[in-house]
């Protein structure tokens, strides 16, 4: 019996690796922008040249026209701050584009009931976040291909920071897992219309008031919510921080998203089941510490960058 449990849950393990996932946008704009906005709040008190550096960057980014038509009639600290939440969300705006890497935003690993499941990994997210670094961080690079790796780290960071972009669900339900939430549906009320579990993480932070008031308004909660914890730090390896954030997703996959595997989830939206009570609240709660804490740990990521040697 045990062998054939083996056998079975390798040959599982095996499809997943022809099936690589297809995880939707981590974080809406929203979440994105708000990271943003709180690495610029960080910075603009603590590093004012790390600012000043970075705007100097982005004039030769290859969508600058782009992100100046979004800028108009800003000045000041407000355009600034406005600029760093374009930067966070551009990786999702330029899809489809010659700039888009769409295995850059994860780097999910099973989470699973059984205790044998072969350690598969699916995405470049880590790969993303060490290459983008050491080209933002080396002078000699052109500056245009700085602006661009600005950027990706800046959402690379909140993209890992959703636990569904480190963690995803295998079961006999899923056997070649549930994509990230993105083929496991849920309801949030009896009735009410099913929503696949990656796009209610995706949202569920959310705030009213459209896409640059709502994501404002969520920056200003998160932060009086769960300010700057003191001491702490990147440490002597940026890269290697960042796994260790990763992995912190991946656990508050297992745990809270999935509930070590309590959370009923439908594999077809007619079969969506309602949420657990309490789960909203639980998720809404922690998507804003893990957007408040991307947030910090990206503005000490951009502290790094200088624009010259």
């Amino acid at each position: 019996m045990r062998r054939s449990l083996i056998a079975a849950v390798a040959t599982a393990a095996l499809a997943v690796a022809a099936l690589a996932p297809a995880p939707a946008l981590a974080w809406n704009d929203q979440g994105h922008m708000a990271t943003g906005d709180i690495a610029y709040d960080v910075l603009a008190e603590r590093d004012p040249k790390a600012v000043a550096a970075i705007v100097a960057l982005m004039r030769d980014h290859p969508d600058h026209a782009a992100f100046e038509r979004q800028l108009a009639g800003l000045t000041g600290r407000a355009r600034e701050r406005r600029l760093f939440a374009l930067m966070a969300r551009w990786p999702d705006d330029t899809r489809g584009s010659p700039h888009d890497r769409p295995d850059w935003h994860y780097a999910v690993k099973v989470v699973s009931p059984w205790r044998f499941v072969m350690p598969l990994s699916f995405g470049h997210g880590e790969r993303a976040f060490r290459d983008n670094l050491a080209i933002a961080r080396d002078p000699r690079a052109p500056r245009a291909d700085r602006a661009v790796a600005l950027c990706w780290i800046m959402h690379g960071v909140g993209d890992l920071h959703q636990p569904l972009h480190a963690g995803h669900w295998m079961s006999w339900t899923f056997p070649k897992t549930d994509r990230a939430g993105t083929i496991a549906y849920v309801r949030w009320a009896p009735g009410g219309p099913s929503v696949d579990l990656h796009e209610f993480w995706d949202g569920v932070p959310n705030r009213p008031g459209g896409r640059d008031v709502g994501s404002e308004a969520l920056a200003a909660a998160a932060e009086a919510a769960h300010p700057r914890p003191t001491g702490g730090g990147l440490g002597p390896d940026p890269y290697r921080a960042f796994l260790i954030w990763e992995h912190e997703s991946w656990v508050l996959a297992k745990t809270v998203a999935y509930r070590d595997g309590a959370l009923a989830t439908g594999r077809t939206r007619a079969e969506a089941p309602v949420l657990p009570k309490g789960y909203w609240a639980t998720a809404r709660d922690l998507a804003e510490l893990r957007i408040a804490t991307a947030g910090y740990r990206l503005a000490d990521v951009l502290a790094l960058v200088r624009a010259e040697p």
